[in-house]
């Protein structure tokens, strides 16, 4: 009677799971590269509504420290 072979799903699927991930990783860092390639270095980023917000916060606080300690002495 030959014996029955166990296998080991666990195993088995994340050894396709981390075989996927990495083919994956690959092709996203390939994707990257020709972006990064495709860019001139004076060519800029649009700011997000997030950074524009921030900045905006960032000078009305520099325009009351201002106020405060020179204008308001």
């Amino acid at each position: 009677m030959a014996r029955k072979k166990t296998r080991n799903k666990a195993r088995d699927m994340i050894g396709d799971y981390w075989k996927t991930n990495r083919q994956a990783e690959r092709e996203n860092e390939a994707a990257r590269k020709r972006q990064q390639e495709g860019r001139s270095e004076k060519e800029k980023k649009q700011w997000t509504s997030t950074e524009k917000g921030m900045l905006v916060v960032i000078i009305i606080g520099l325009v009351g420290i201002f106020f405060r300690y020179v204008v308001f002495r």
